[in-house]
């Protein structure tokens, strides 16, 4: 596929350069101000910006945000998106749901990785010195640099501190020290057309005004160089995406299989674990998706072909019954000469599950809430509300499975709670 000629078929885009630009760089101005933010005016799109406190130098160390408008219910204009971007960043969150082109985006990388997605927009103009202060994320992301230039600076996960969640630190008035920090381990600049991973947990930040000192990366590609003065490099509006693959959102990680394991088993799944190592070990994505090594596309109605695949995917299978016991002894190796590890029978269940029935649940929910989208069309809106009920669905399905009432209960009052308050509005 041309995936940039596949997301602008979804706006009726027929620019014929655009078309030649795309066998290069799909990324390259894949989604801009001009075109693509001020589709905003007169939509129900909401999105925040950066706080005063953080504009203004005040206090550069904290997530602080606020609502670009004081309504979510009505709809945006352009201009109070416009005011907002003076001064600091602006983002959006869920812009696969609302923008088109992001919607088809998020349909094909759903597809190419079998993984739910979610993409959100950062848009700051030149001369910010603080983007976004020092902090993690919980999801894996690929980073599309669309439209002008920014700073990043990516570092190590930081060692891991009681009572801080290594997967959201620098936010909710957590602040990351620069000593805990360190050298950063990629220090670059992203233009246009420029693409960049970072793993969920590595702190990262990010700014439109300093220059490279040194490259972080020896094999520096040219479109990345940073050589040039400064006007040159942020001479215009960064806009750039952020592609989460949501693994530990949705709860597809070894640590994950192991909490709903244990619980289903009836053995206590609380654990201390010392080594920063041993925990990001079980952080790791299980084997779905594209990393099961199943073909899922598969019309062959050959006998031996049918034959190749379910041997294929009992391997498969195999392998990850294994590894779910290799992490269960890795985090509590003492226990586990006394206690006896849970059956493959057992494993098996929670992984039959995870896949065929919590997996395809979610990405049957972003198939529909990714298609058929017109943020100026309310019916848009109220889909989104809906899939977004849905999903919190599922994961309190998640959790009656594993035998957690709090996480059933908890995702239950989330949903109740939500439709409540749309129902008071009168318009969901």
């Amino acid at each position: 596929w041309n995936l940039k000629q596949s997301i602008h078929d979804n706006e009726g885009n027929d620019n014929d350069n655009d078309n030649d630009n795309a066998k290069d760089n799909w990324a390259d101005g894949s989604f801009t101000v001009e075109r693509d933010l001020k589709l905003i005016d007169g939509s129900y799109i909401s999105g925040s910006r950066t706080d005063d406190i953080l504009r203004n130098g005040i206090k550069t160390d904290s997530w602080a945000f606020r609502p670009i408008k004081d309504d979510p219910a009505r709809r945006t204009t352009w201009a109070e998106v416009h005011n907002a971007l003076q001064g600091g960043t602006i983002y959006f969150n869920s812009a696969g749901s609302f923008w088109p082109t992001l919607g088809a985006l998020c349909r094909l990388t759903n597809y190419a990785f079998g993984l739910p997605t979610n993409i959100n927009i950062y848009i700051t103009p030149p001369g910010s010195v603080v983007s976004v202060p020092p902090h993690t994320d919980r999801q894996d992301v690929l980073v599309f640099q669309t439209e002008g230039s920014k700073r990043w600076r990516v570092y190590g996960p930081t060692k891991r501190m009681k009572g801080k969640d290594p997967l959201n630190r620098g936010k909710g008035g957590d602040v990351i020290e620069k000593k805990e920090l360190g050298d950063p381990i990629l220090d670059v600049v992203l233009r246009r057309g420029d693409v960049m991973y970072v793993p969920a947990g590595f702190p990262h930040t990010t700014d439109t005004t300093t220059i490279v000192e040194e490259e972080t990366v020896p094999s520096m590609p040219m479109s990345m160089s940073t050589s040039g003065k400064k006007e040159q490099l942020f001479d215009e509006t960064s806009v750039h995406l952020t592609l989460g693959l949501d693994t530990h959102v949705w709860a597809l990680t070894y640590a994950h299989i192991r909490w709903t394991l244990l619980q289903r088993c009836g053995k206590d799944w609380k654990v201390e674990i010392p080594k920063d190592a041993d925990y990001w070990d079980s952080m790791r994505m299980i084997a779905v998706g594209f990393l099961s090594g199943e073909n899922e596309d598969n019309t062959d109605d050959n006998d031996d072909d049918d034959n190749d695949n379910d041997n294929d995917n009992d391997s498969n299978m195999d392998a990850a019954v294994e590894e779910t016991k290799r992490v269960l002894m890795q985090l509590e190796p003492k226990r586990w000469i006394k206690e006896a590890l849970p059956s493959d029978d057992e494993i098996r269940e929670v992984f039959n599950y995870i896949k065929n029935e919590h997996l395809a649940s979610l990405l049957e929910i972003q198939e529909t809430m990714y298609s058929d989208i017109d943020p100026h069309d309310e019916n848009t809106i109220i889909k989104g509300y809906h899939s977004t009920q849905k999903q919190d669905a599922i994961m309190q399905r998640y959790g009656a499975f594993s035998n957690n009432d709090a996480m059933e209960k908890g995702f239950e009052k989330r949903r109740l709670d939500r439709e409540k308050k749309a129902n008071s509005v009168g318009e969901l």
